[in-house]
């Protein structure tokens, strides 16, 4: 004989797996958010390191204090330093054979170079190729001017100037000290008219 179920039994028998859903739910929902939270706190808190750093790194970059050095090989393996352009400005372009809009700028800084020959003046483009075999490639190509010389996997450099991303201009004076970190790229025409007003140039 079959057993009577009340209302309040049937009613329990369909609403808890429900109920059970909706908990699981939250609680899911709850885990998300408290990733989400978490992954916002330990991006906030990168940052402000980030931060922390940058603002390090430009107090050691002002204008007029003196440009960290470099040594790095041209295509024939001679090395150079800042020392070796004393007497001239320095024009350093910071670039790499992959990327695209470093690539772009080298029509530009070829008119430039042309333009400014006769002036005192040096350009210095630093590659950050790993594939030193790569750049050397791309330089006798595309006959590249200026002096050409490879970082590769060497940080020192960047890491000292803060460059997080390529291209990036940075103007030096005749004495090998800072004039501008952020110098505008070759192809802005603001660029060669801040050339010409140099001093001594």
């Amino acid at each position: 004989m079959m057993k009577k179920i009340s209302l309040c039994s049937l009613i329990s028998l369909f609403c808890f797996p429900l109920f059970l859903s909706a908990q699981e739910a939250k609680e899911k929902k709850d885990t998300v958010k408290t990733k989400e939270l978490t992954f916002d706190m330990v991006m906030e808190a990168l940052s402000n390191q980030a931060k922390k750093v940058e603002d390090k790194v430009k107090a050691k970059l002002s204008v007029g204090s003196e440009a960290p050095d470099f040594k790095y090989p041209d295509i024939e393996g001679n090395i150079y330093s800042l020392k070796d352009f004393k007497g001239k400005y320095v024009y350093i372009d910071v670039w790499a054979t992959w990327c695209g809009p470093c690539c772009k700028e080298i029509p530009s800084l070829k008119k430039l170079e042309k333009k400014m020959e006769k002036k005192k003046i040096v350009f210095v483009s630093l590659s950050c190729d790993k594939d030193v075999a790569v750049w050397k490639k791309m330089v006798a190509k595309d006959t590249l001017g200026g002096v050409q010389l490879c970082m590769g996997k060497d940080m020192k450099f960047r890491d000292a100037y803060g460059i997080t991303a390529i291209p990036r201009f940075i103007l030096l004076d005749k004495e090998g000290k800072i004039v501008n970190v952020y110098m505008t790229p070759p192809s802005d025409p603001r660029t060669e008219k801040t050339l010409l007003a140099l001093p001594g140039i």
